[in-house]
């Protein structure tokens, strides 16, 4: 069955309701969907329900359920002074578990709301933010010379192999098996636990704020 999808450009999400669900199914996914991700969407603005191909009725109906759990406006009634941009974003934003043998590519840093299973595969030419149990492999830094920093933030981890450009590290550290960051600093892949204030740092790094 195919599911819900949030897609974040600048202050917008774009809520991508799929057509082959019957309408009382999305109901429920919608109201999941929207409460699994209330940290994220609280700090954007407005929504757009994308291709739906329910009726009007219906798609208000939709709209009450998302204003109902989280402060956002629908594009339509975005006025002037309240200007929606959808401007460009240096990351990539993926919604969802990676299974085995699923891969993310990005010239961009990359932030998952998932769990990477076993045998998945995260490269970034940048920085690699997961949300969430990180068991797979996570490649960072790909365009970095040794002299430049890249991260790897785990919130969770499982014996991630992590990679910092030409510098592997195989993580099975249980005393720092939550709110991890590998870093590479001079060649080298340095780990830490981090506390939530750092978290929001790092992410202000990125440019998104999710915590």
């Amino acid at each position: 069955m195919e599911k819900i999808k949030l897609n974040i450009s600048g202050n917008l999400v774009g809520i991508r309701i799929p057509s082959t669900t019957v309408f009382e199914m999305i109901e429920g996914q919608l109201k999941g969907i929207i409460i699994k991700n209330y940290k994220l969407l609280r700090t954007l603005k407005f929504y757009k329900i994308v291709d739906s191909n329910f009726s009007e009725s219906q798609t208000l109906q939709l709209e009450k359920i998302i204003e109902s759990i989280v402060s956002l406006k629908p594009l339509e009634k975005a006025d002037k002074s309240n200007k929606v941009t959808e401007k460009k974003v240096d990351y990539r934003f993926h919604y969802g578990n990676l299974r085995s043998g699923e891969k993310i590519n990005s010239d961009t840093s990359v932030i998952i709301l998932g769990n990477l299973n076993p045998g998945s595969y995260v490269k970034s030419r940048k920085n690699i933010f997961v949300y969430g149990k990180a068991h797979g492999t996570l490649h960072a830094g790909c365009d970095t010379n040794k002299y430049q920093s890249s991260f790897v933030y785990i919130e969770e981890g499982e014996h991630p192999k992590v990679r910092i450009g030409e510098v592997q590290i195989m993580h099975d550290d249980k005393e720092l098996d939550k709110n991890i960051m590998f870093e590479k600093k001079m060649g080298k892949i340095t780990v830490k636990k981090l506390d939530k204030s750092q978290i929001k740092e790092l992410m202000k790094k990125i440019g998104v704020d999710l915590i």
